[in-house]
């Protein structure tokens, strides 16, 4: 009976490490999403910057355009 017990103890010992990696996984795969979220997110944000500026220069090159004419 002590050798069952002691596969029964080594069985729950095996689950909760599954249990933590299973835990560990899910919070890598949190984290990276997270910071795949933040990177698309200044990407973003440098795009309408300079679509922003772009827009700028090209007033500025039309005003231009107009008063050479």
């Amino acid at each position: 009976m002590e050798i069952y017990n002691g596969y029964v103890e080594q069985e729950d010992s095996y689950y909760k490490k599954l249990e933590t990696l299973e835990q560990c996984q899910h919070a890598i795969f949190d984290h990276i999403r997270r910071m795949a979220e933040e990177v698309l997110l200044t990407i973003h944000q440098l795009e309408d910057k300079v679509r922003l500026e772009l827009l700028h220069l090209k007033l500025l090159k039309a005003y231009l355009a107009f008063e050479l004419k």
